[in-house]
């Protein structure tokens, strides 16, 4: 037991030190990340993980950014990323909890630290679109990789997770070099 405790208490502190190390942006995505996976967790569902990014990213688009080619692009791209999946869109579109993750999880990651700007936070929210993009073209490439039958006709949906990403990064108005 007590060994199992410092263990615990060493990774703990491990992490501790590797936060302190961020930048704020940086550091308060990772933190707000890290709770978003909990969330997922308890629904144990990939296909409820994957609804759930494509639905926050493309409310995150929808609503933090102002309509232009780029955010068109993307909010198209989300769209197809659904219908080659076989899902009902309104019914991923649903269940976006944009607000909660993109500010309201950032609010509470933020009153943890006195070094954060407003714009940390929005490049936090940021980072946080793109990990759930990251996620999708994990869970993509695991379930091609597990079902080589189905890998045809997940292409598709894998090729529109990599476009969406670099329009996010045009959305973010992030250089390609800065991702």
């Amino acid at each position: 037991m007590n060994s199992k405790l410092n263990k615990e208490l060493i990774s703990r502190s491990l992490q501790l030190a590797a936060l302190a190390e961020m930048q704020p942006d940086d550091r308060i995505a990772r933190i707000t990340w890290d709770r978003i996976q909990d969330d997922l967790e308890q629904a144990d569902s990939m296909v409820f993980g994957m609804q759930f990014c494509i639905a926050n990213i493309a409310a995150f688009i929808k609503t933090y950014f102002k309509e232009t080619e780029h955010t068109i692009a993307a909010l198209s791209s989300c769209h197809q990323l659904i219908a080659f999946l076989g899902w009902n869109q309104e019914q991923v579109l649903t269940m976006e909890q944009s607000r909660k993750v993109f500010i309201d999880y950032i609010k509470d990651v933020v009153s943890m630290y006195n070094d954060t700007k407003q714009n940390h936070c929005e490049n936090a929210q940021c980072i946080l679109a793109m990990n759930m993009n990251s996620m999708l073209l994990q869970d993509l490439d695991y379930v091609m990789k597990q079902s080589p039958q189905r890998e045809r006709s997940l292409s598709p949906a894998l090729e529109t997770t990599a476009k969406l990403r670099a329009q996010m990064v045009q959305v973010f108005g992030w250089n390609s070099l800065e991702t």
